[in-house]
C-alpha cells in the first residue's frame, strides 16, 4: 500500500505506525487509510474516536476513512462488503462480512464518509482517493441543544411552565394499521419561545426535569387533554389519549387519586386517559414506581411502556411491573424496514407483547412500506408521519369528527 500511495502526487502522505500517533488536533487530515483486521481493533474504533474529537470541538473537519482488506475477489464483491447488500456471509481478515457491512452502515449514518477497498486492487484505491479528494468534509456537529440552552435562562423555563405562556398541546393520531381507522392519540407539548421559536423537546424536557418542574408540566398537559377528551365525548367518540410521564412524575404522592377525581368530575371513564412511561428518567425506587403504577391501574387508567426496545433494562422492567401496552421505539421501527435482523427484533417484540397480553403500538412510522411490514409482523397499531403529523387541537377534533 505504501508503494502505491507514493506515486500519487496530489496528496501529502504521512505514515504512522498506529492511530494513536495521528496528530488530528494539530493539523487537518483529509483521508485516513487503515487496515481492517480482527487483531487491529483501533481501525474499527476509528469512527468513534473521530466523533468524540469532533463533538468536543477538537477537530477542524472530520476526515474521510478508507478501510483496506486483503481480498482476492473482484471489485464488485468488495463493494458488497462495503455495506450495501450481500447474500452470503464471508470472513474477511478475521471479521464477518455481515458484521463489517453493518459497522460500515452505522459509520455512514453517523456522518462519516467511509469506503472499503481491497489492498490488491490499486485502481480501486485510486478511484476512491479521487472521489474523496472532490468530496466535502462533514462539518463538526454543532449542538443546537448546547446553543439554545446557553440562550435560554432557567427563569424563562420556570415562567413558561408555571404560567402556560406560549405552551400548547398537539395531538399525534394513532391508527389501526389494517383499517386506517384512528384508535387513539398521543399528547405532545410544544413551547414556542417569543425569540427562539419552537424549542425542541430534547432541550425542554431535560431542563424541566433538572428544575423539578415535571409534575407542573404534567398537570398543564393533563388539564388540556381532559378538556379535549370532553370535546370528543360530546361528539360521541371514545378513544384514549396518552400523556407522557417520567418515573418521578408517576411516583408523585396522590397522583392516581387526583387524576381519577378530575376524570370523574369531567364525567369521563378513566380508561380514556393513558399514561405513557418515558425513559427520560429512571426511578431510583422501583418499588415506589411499581406501587404508583398499580394504583393508577386500580383506578382504571391504562399504563403504557413508551419507547420500548430490546434492551435488558426495559425487558427487566416489563417482567417486574405490569403494563397494559408498550410502544416500539422509533429507531427499531425505522431499522426494521432496512435490515433483516431488525425486522426479526420487531417480530420478537410482537411475540413478547402477545405473551404478556399487551397492546402494541409502533412509533415513528415514516413510509407506507413500514406500515405493510409492521402489519405483516403482527403489530396492528401505529403512529408517525406516514399516517399523520402532530395536529393542533382544532385540526385534530375536526379530523376525528370527519
Amino acid at each position: 500500500m505504501s508503494d502505491r500511495l507514493s506515486g500519487i502526487d496530489f496528496f501529502n502522505v504521512e505514515y504512522v505506525d498506529s492511530l494513536s500517533s495521528l496528530r488530528l488536533r494539530e493539523q487537518p487530515i483529509d483521508i485516513i487509510i487503515a487496515e481492517i483486521h480482527a487483531d487491529q481493533a483501533d481501525s474499527l474504533m476509528l469512527p468513534c474516536w473521530l466523533r468524540e474529537l469532533s463533538a468536543s470541538g477538537r477537530l477542524r473537519r472530520i476526515p474521510h476513512i478508507i478501510w483496506t482488506v486483503l481480498n482476492d475477489a473482484p471489485d464488485s464483491t468488495t463493494s458488497q462488503v462495503a455495506g450495501i447488500e450481500h447474500d452470503r456471509m464471508e470472513v474477511i481478515n478475521g471479521i464477518s462480512s455481515i458484521a463489517l457491512a453493518s459497522h460500515t452502515r452505522l459509520t455512514r449514518a453517523s456522518g462519516i464518509r467511509v469506503e472499503i477497498v481491497a489492498e490488491n486492487h490499486p485502481t480501486q484505491l485510486l478511484r476512491v482517493l479521487e472521489k474523496f479528494a472532490c468530496t466535502e468534509h462533514p462539518a463538526p456537529p454543532q449542538s443546537q441543544s448546547d446553543r439554545l440552552e446557553l440562550m435560554l435562562s432557567e427563569d424563562e423555563v420556570v415562567s413558561a411552565i408555571a404560567t402556560g405562556s406560549d405552551l400548547r398541546v398537539v395531538l399525534q393520531p394513532q391508527y389501526d394499521l389494517a383499517s386506517c381507522r384512528m384508535v387513539g392519540a398521543e399528547a405532545l407539548i410544544r413551547w414556542r419561545h417569543p425569540h427562539h421559536g419552537d424549542i425542541p423537546l430534547t432541550i425542554l424536557i431535560p431542563m424541566v426535569d433538572r428544575l423539578g418542574l415535571d409534575l407542573l408540566l404534567f398537570s398543564y398537559i393533563e388539564k388540556t387533554v381532559i378538556e379535549i377528551l370532553v370535546a370528543l365525548d360530546r361528539l360521541g367518540i371514545a378513544i384514549p389519549i396518552a400523556i407522557n410521564a417520567s418515573a418521578r412524575t408517576l411516583c408523585a404522592a396522590g397522583l392516581a387519586a387526583r387524576l381519577a377525581a378530575k376524570m370523574h368530575k369531567a364525567g369521563l371513564p378513566t380508561r380514556r386517559l393513558k399514561i405513557e412511561l418515558t425513559e427520560q428518567m429512571t426511578s431510583d425506587n422501583e418499588l415506589a414506581l411499581s406501587a404508583s403504577i398499580m394504583a393508577l391501574r386500580a383506578k382504571g387508567f391504562l399504563i403504557s411502556l413508551g419507547d420500548f426496545s430490546a434492551g435488558a433494562a426495559t425487558l427487566a422492567l416489563l417482567a417486574r411491573i405490569p403494563f397494559d401496552e408498550m410502544k416500539i421505539d422509533e429507531k427499531s421501527v425505522r431499522a426494521a424496514g432496512q435490515f433483516p435482523q431488525s425486522s426479526e427484533i420487531v417480530s420478537g417484540i410482537v411475540s413478547l407483547a402477545r405473551f404478556f397480553n399487551l397492546n402494541l403500538v409502533a412509533g415513528g412510522i415514516e413510509d407506507s412500506a413500514s406500515i405493510e411490514l409492521l402489519n405483516r409482523l403482527g403489530c396492528s397499531t401505529g403512529q408517525g408521519f406516514a399516517l399523520a403529523h402532530p395536529l393542533e387541537q382544532n385540526d385534530f377534533l375536526n379530523l376525528v369528527a370527519r
